[in-house]
């Protein structure tokens, strides 16, 4: 018997038969396709989708148009002419998924009055006003009406023309048929607004005329928010209300949530801090209230197990892979062949996608986000911080094929050396991976200890059991010296030795803890506790240790708490800060360490003592550059390579990134 039949049932809708309730949903605007240096990296992404056994794989979001549609990654595509660059690549987009037995769909948005429109064009909305940016939205008249519903219909027969099974249409976030749903954004007096029957009437010609495009054998997809999470907004009943009206009209709905440009603050994504399955109850209440349409649902769904009891309770027919498509797009075959403890689950980091646009950044200077935050946005969006096969920059192609089967050694068994050590069995090297402690891990094995952390936590003995899987040779315990490395006789050496935390020159340093040390140690941790340094990993420590029942008080000399973090992932953390009581102390210096306290100073030299019964040093992390020096030393007579924090201090990202590209590397 199946440990997930429900999930593994087929399910046939208008002729096209899903092998699962499985589908992976719009990452990455489809439009990256067509950008330099883009097109490989993208086309693969859907097709590993598809080849990982999910039942549909969506594209990503197009713009219905270049002129008010436009969005923020858009290429000029006349869906008028069924032949040339655009209409090929999107026939490949198609044929990448189905030649691999899935079901191939592709999204189509239109963002109205948030849309990234371009002079001498207007973003155009339910009714007039000026955007917070200072943009003006003009009301939409019939003939605006006509025109977007037009466009969907042209685009819609483009890309059945290309191949594509269905058409996934994006109402929801705050966009289209969201912002004339909800009474918050439209509040029209005419015949399209007032009652629901009124606010649905531009929709229903919307979705009537797409399936006359698409005809009948067309699968039909609504993205949809249940909610707008504002005051005065569309509420999970006004949701309902309209689904009821749409039933049968679409072929699925779609639930997710809330408004894209305040992110998971209106939980259109949802953070590490929160449920997973966030939106079940919601799929739950509009496939209660309809007959004739399927209910997908997304939001935070990681694990098969989860997935399962979605179908099993009938909160909804399937369920849809978002950021878990990045994480591991081979979800559904590991799933069903019993080897779902191999599934890489995301983490929820929001590394693949830091931010919308507008995304609210807390206390982020004016203009700051143009100048630093969106370009350093753009350099990670659709990369996957715990998975870097994922990661579209990164094509095997451009690497070396190996000459031989090499005899790797890799020292260090934290996160880059099991990576380092995966990456080059799978290329077909002879691996042996060295460990000086007793357990695989390295600074990750905090993990088993930190109340928000069980998803990294799982990431890391997913590592650990890919390690055995891989038949590496394993030996723990073991602490490589430069004799070990001369007897060895390694053709490749990757030092992944990893680094150690930084202690500052403060009076009193010996009476403070590092974090690393303070989360084997929680049962010595006193109740007050002082933390000197406002970075992530500071404020991470304090939100664990909040949550378990202590006061926190973070000291930290800029006047910005985490400023190496930026949209949603870091506003998330001061949310849960502020909700957890987490106290601030910025533009503060610790002068001394007593015992029992500490002395800080301002920037003025005003000093101040805080009573603490534990002191928490969180300062940063540092290369272990000796070890690294002797090993090189050793080893000049084979090639070496560093990897991970012992290279380059770094976030997990940077760890699983470097030590696959190093991998990948040996020739």
């Amino acid at each position: 018997m199946h440990k997930y039949p429900h999930l593994f049932s087929p399910l046939t809708i208008r002729n096209h038969v899903y092998r699962n309730r499985i589908v992976t949903g719009p990452t990455m605007f489809a439009a990256a396709a067509f950008l330099p240096g883009f097109e490989e990296g993208v086309f693969s992404m859907v097709e590993r989708r598809a080849k990982g056994g999910a039942a549909a794989v969506t594209t990503g979001e197009m713009a219905v148009n270049t002129e008010e549609g436009d969005c923020l990654i858009n290429v000029p595509v006349d869906y008028s002419e069924y032949e040339g660059r655009y209409f090929e690549g999107f026939k490949e987009y198609a044929n990448s998924i189905k030649k691999h037995g899935a079901i191939a769909m592709v999204e189509f948005g239109h963002d109205v009055s948030y849309a990234e429109v371009k002079p001498p064009y207007h973003p155009v909305g339910p009714v007039a006003f000026t955007r917070e940016d200072g943009v003006e939205v003009l009301a939409m008249d019939e003939a605006m009406m006509d025109k977007i519903t037009d466009d969907i219909a042209r685009a819609t027969r483009f890309m059945m023309a290309a191949g594509f099974d269905g058409i996934l249409l994006h109402g929801g976030h705050g966009f289209l048929f969201q912002q004339f749903i909800s009474p918050r954004f439209n509040t029209r007096t005419d015949e399209y607004g007032g009652s629901m029957e009124n606010r649905a009437r531009f929709p229903m010609n919307v979705l009537k005329a797409l399936r006359d495009a698409g005809g009948e054998d067309m699968i039909l997809e609504l993205r949809f928010s249940a909610e707008d999470g504002l005051p005065g907004g569309m509420t999970i009943d006004d949701c309902v209300e309209f689904c009821k009206i749409i039933d049968g009209k679409v072929d699925i709905i779609h639930v997710s949530n809330g408004l894209k440009w305040l992110g998971y603050r209106t939980h259109c994504f949802t953070s590490m801090y929160e449920a997973h399955g966030y939106n079940a109850r919601f799929a739950e209440a509009i496939k209660k209230a309809t007959t004739h349409s399927k209910v997908a649902v997304i939001g935070g769904i990681n694990g098969p197990e989860l997935a399962e009891d979605i179908i099993a309770s009938g909160e909804a027919d399937l369920v849809v892979l978002g950021r878990q498509a990045f994480a591991d797009p081979e979800f559904p075959n590991k799933a069903d062949s019993g080897r779902e403890d191999l599934i890489r689950r995301c983490v929820r980091c929001f590394h693949c996608y830091p931010g919308a646009y507008r995304e609210d950044d807390t206390d982020l200077p004016p203009g700051e986000f143009q100048s630093y935050v969106l370009p350093r946005m753009l350099e990670v969006v659709g990369q996957c911080a715990i998975n870097p096969i994922s990661n579209f920059h990164i094509n095997p192609k451009d690497f070396p094929v190996p000459g031989g089967s090499r005899r790797v050694l890799v020292v260090g068994g934290g996160v880059a050396g099991m990576q380092a050590a995966i990456t080059a069995s799978d290329k077909g090297h002879r691996v042996t991976l060295a460990e000086k402690s007793g357990v695989l891990g390295g600074i990750l094995k905090f993990t088993d200890h930190d109340f928000f952390k069980t998803d990294l936590r799982d990431f890391k003995d997913v590592l650990v059991r890919e390690v055995a899987a891989k038949g590496i040779t394993l030996l723990l315990g073991t602490e490589v010296t430069p004799q070990f490395v001369r007897d060895f006789k390694p053709e490749v050496v990757l030092l992944a030795v990893g680094s150690s935390p930084l202690l500052p020159p403060i009076l009193g340093i010996e009476l403070a803890v590092d974090a690393l040390t303070l989360y084997s140690n929680l049962d010595k941790v006193g109740k007050r506790v002082v933390i000197i340094g406002g970075g992530l990993v500071g404020c991470e420590t304090g939100l664990h240790l909040a949550a378990t029942g202590h006061e926190v008080t973070i000291v930290e000399m800029l006047e910005r708490i985490a400023p190496e973090v930026f949209a949603m992932p870091r506003a998330a953390l001061l949310d849960e800060m502020k909700k957890l009581h987490v106290q601030q102390l910025l533009g503060h210096r610790c002068t001394e360490i007593l015992p029992g306290a500490v002395k800080v100073i301002d920037s003025i030299g005003d000093e101040q003592v805080i009573e603490a019964d534990t002191v928490c040093c969180s300062v940063g992390m540092k290369k272990c550059s000796e070890t690294v020096a002797l090993l090189k030393e050793a080893a000049s007579d084979f090639q070496v390579f560093e990897v991970g924090d012992c290279s380059s201090v770094g976030k997990v990202a940077n760890a699983t990134e470097a030590a696959h590209r190093v991998a990948l590397g040996i020739a």
